[in-house]
């Protein structure tokens, strides 16, 4: 047998803009490659081809490096690209709420082998607020593989006042002008933030961002949000952020000092969310093969022991677990999102 090639890591970021909503999505539609991915999801949806050859993987990203998702693709990208026998590297295409990321997985040659790696809000959510079709997860891609199963946590820095969502609630009403961040509008901390405002009458306005949040909600320009566990643990655990509850039924083992949502009296504001692999549909025929490199990858003891020291709950579930867990966590979020905003895609 012949030895498996190198694979290279190459990560690519786009240009910083500001973090307003206009900014965003102005930045977006004057990047060239994102306007000419704009058409190709207004007509119909790609075939899918017979047993379509690789040439290379490539596993892009919906956010910016030392993210979650792109922590996982980059544990994942050399063992699933030494099992495909091809060069592969990981892209980050952050911004847009996914739809960037989403459109560069779906107008990429087949032979590029073009994964998304992220969750729904990237997929089934991300084109909503530009008036374009809305993708399907199950019709633009296939789902491929379960990447991880997380819970979340709200969060504030350590110097605000802050000591309980009800305090928060208190001071958005006596002081109002507070914000909170998210990746992007309709994303998933977004759609929980804005739940958690409802419920609790949070008076907030929304600041989606491209790139990282984290030095601006630690610097208090931001004031709070909702991310998910292993994004925040870590400043939680330094000192430099404040967990007001997780959105959870109980408390988190590895933060048992902080009360759950639930046990604080809303136990509707509970969610749990996940990373998927995703293909786009013309790959859907190596759907298989993508799922059990995925799993075998995942399997690697140093690949086991990543999660572990990072705090992310591996999935290495098969294709018809994984795509029964897209449907159960879709019903879910579009109910949410009915809730809401009115109105689900």
């Amino acid at each position: 047998m012949r030895p498996a090639p190198m694979i290279p890591i190459v990560s690519r970021r786009l240009p910083a803009v500001g973090c307003n909503r206009r900014a965003l999505l102005g930045a977006a539609l004057a990047w060239p490659w994102a306007a000419a991915r704009a058409q190709p999801h207004a007509g119909p949806r790609a075939q899918p081809m017979d047993d379509p050859p690789l040439r290379g993987l490539q596993i892009v990203g919906p956010a910016p490096p030392g993210a979650q998702p792109d922590l996982i693709a980059r544990w994942l990208i050399e063992p699933i690209g030494q099992r495909a026998g091809v060069p592969a590297v990981v892209l980050n295409r952050p911004g847009a709420a996914g739809a960037i990321a989403a459109d560069a997985v779906l107008s990429a040659p087949p032979q590029s082998g073009a994964l998304l790696l992220g969750g729904l809000d990237h997929v089934a959510y991300s084109h909503l607020n530009s008036g374009r079709r809305p993708l399907d997860p199950f019709a633009d891609f296939v789902p491929v593989g379960t990447t991880s199963r997380d819970t979340w946590l709200l969060v504030c820095a350590a110097a605000q006042p802050f000591g309980s969502p009800a305090a928060l609630a208190d001071a958005s009403r006596r002081d109002g002008g507070l914000r909170y961040a998210s990746g992007g509008e309709g994303s998933t901390a977004h759609l929980l933030s804005a739940r958690l405002c409802h419920a609790l009458g949070i008076d907030a306005a929304h600041i989606p961002y491209k790139d990282a949040w984290l030095p601006d909600l630690i610097a208090g320009r931001v004031h709070f949000t909702i991310a998910p566990t292993p994004a925040v643990i870590g400043q939680v655990r330094g000192g430099a952020l404040r967990a007001l509850a997780s959105l959870t039924d109980r408390r988190l083992p590895q933060l048992d000092q902080v009360p759950s949502i639930a046990e604080l009296g809303w136990p509707d504001q509970t969610f749990t969310g996940g990373l998927w692999l995703f293909a786009p549909a013309v790959l859907a025929p190596r759907a298989a093969d993508f799922n059990g490199w995925l799993r075998e990858a995942m399997q690697r003891p140093e690949i086991a022991a990543r999660y572990r020291d990072a705090g992310i709950e591996a999935a290495p579930l098969d294709l018809e677990q994984t795509r029964a867990a897209v449907r159960e966590r879709l019903a879910v979020v579009d109910a949410m999102r009915v809730a809401v905003f009115g109105r689900a895609r």
